[in-house]
């Protein structure tokens, strides 16, 4: 009888092979200093590997166990540890957060976490990168916030906010009575055997670390941190550890409640909704659930598909660097699938978009929309894009996609609310 050996090597080098080349070729194309890419396939990882270095200046090597801050990817690890005291009875999902956490703003008080983890709470979208190391930082930041941290009323709009994670954060800190890097470890990374991982940057480096880097390719110094904003977006983790919590989400139901579709995501496009610190998309004819992270020289993502019990993870330690088409281009050449994206509705008419134009308002930041020609455009910040219409009421130019429902513009996620 033929051996079946041959075969099987075969089958198992070719998914590497293919993840080899869109490594490498990511790197050279970013210019990324060092990334690592993690696949997992059912209840184990298939594929793990570092490349590039840690730091340009030390040369030193990245591996699978390398330490990388995440950015937003913390948000599904904070949702996580949310949800299991909600399981034990000890918060629940629809209560305000004020009955378990004293000192707050009235308003403030009167949020639930539902509100908090589903991006619905109306706060302002807010991340400060330096600041206090203690443990009583998150505590402290919150109990200073007042009613200007609202840009519209709780309950209305889906608005991206890592200020609802940050006080996410406090609220299982409060309820567990123990420093919030210390309530994580209970009730997340040690039940997943996350060895490496924290979020304090002391423990952190007395393990091999990626160090964050510019843009322009040089090192952050110093290194960002505020523990006041830790639940945001700051934990180290490495892609080995990562996988832990990649293997729990599909093959378990403990974090099933993640990739709840809570509410839609109107900036980004049909079909995209959001669950609890995941984002759950079904325009590629296969559901994605996936999240991105951004910190001060640091990018990631995280991609699976829970229908073929397979996923990625990417790690870069690059400002600027796009960790989501590696992501994307890795999981199809582990699933041998191309994704489509489906057809857009019919986009409006010319006589329809003048009831978009005007001026929008997130906090400190705006969308200044005008129509001219037939044609909207957007100014934000201090660039202008023309819009061409991509569907029923969303519009794009560029990479700038702008959304429209009852008396918001959504961009990236992000809602303002328009003005009289």
């Amino acid at each position: 009888m033929r051996s079946l050996l041959p075969l099987l090597l075969l089958v198992r080098l070719l998914p590497a092979q293919g993840l080899d080349q869109i490594a490498n070729d990511e790197l050279a194309r970013q210019h990324i200093p060092g990334l690592v890419l993690v696949a997992v396939k059912e209840d184990r990882v298939i594929y793990a590997k570092g490349f590039g270095v840690t730091s340009i200046e030390t040369g030193a090597p990245v591996t699978g166990d390398t330490l990388f801050r995440l950015g937003s990817t913390t948000k599904m690890f904070v949702a996580g540890a949310t949800l299991k005291l909600a399981e034990q009875g000890r918060l629940h999902m629809d209560s305000p957060v004020g009955d378990y956490i004293s000192g707050l703003n009235p308003t403030v008080a009167k949020l639930t976490p539902h509100q908090l983890l589903s991006h619905t709470a109306g706060l302002l979208d807010e991340t400060k990168m330096y600041g206090s190391h203690d443990d009583d930082a998150l505590a402290k930041n919150v109990a200073s916030w007042k009613d200007d941290v609202f840009f519209t009323q709780p309950g209305r709009v889906y608005s991206y906010s890592n200020l609802g994670f940050v006080l996410a954060g406090r609220l299982i800190e409060a309820v567990k009575g123990k420093p919030f890097a210390d309530a994580m470890e209970e009730l997340m990374f040690q039940p997943l055997g996350m060895k490496r991982s924290t979020f304090r940057p002391t423990m952190a480096m007395t393990y091999p670390l990626a160090t964050g880097h510019t843009a322009e390719g040089a090192v952050v110094r110093p290194a960002a941190d505020h523990a006041g904003y830790w639940p945001a977006g700051s934990l180290f983790t490495s892609g080995n550890d990562f996988a832990k919590f990649v293997i729990a989400f599909l093959n378990t139901k403990q974090f099933a409640a993640l990739a709840k579709p809570n509410v839609e995501q109107p900036g980004l496009g049909p079909a995209h909704h959001y669950g609890y610190g995941l984002e759950i998309d079904s325009t590629r004819g296969v559901q994605i659930v996936q999240h991105g992270g951004s910190r001060t020289g640091y990018r990631s993502h995280v991609m699976m598909a829970p229908e073929f019990k397979a996923g990625v993870i990417v790690l870069c330690n690059k400002d600027g660097a796009q960790p989501a088409p590696i992501a994307q281009k890795a999981l199809e050449s582990l699933l041998a699938v191309r994704f489509v994206v489906a057809p857009s509705p019919s986009a409006p008419g010319n006589a329809e978009i003048g009831k978009y134009t005007g001026r929008y308002i997130n906090g400190p930041n705006s969308v200044e929309i005008a129509a001219s020609e037939g044609k909207l455009t957007a100014k934000l910040a201090n660039s202008t894009h023309a819009l061409d219409p991509v569907s029923a009421n969303c519009f794009k130019g560029g990479q700038t996609t702008v959304c429209f429902t009852d008396g918001f513009a959504h961009v990236g996620g992000r809602a303002y609310s328009k003005q009289p």
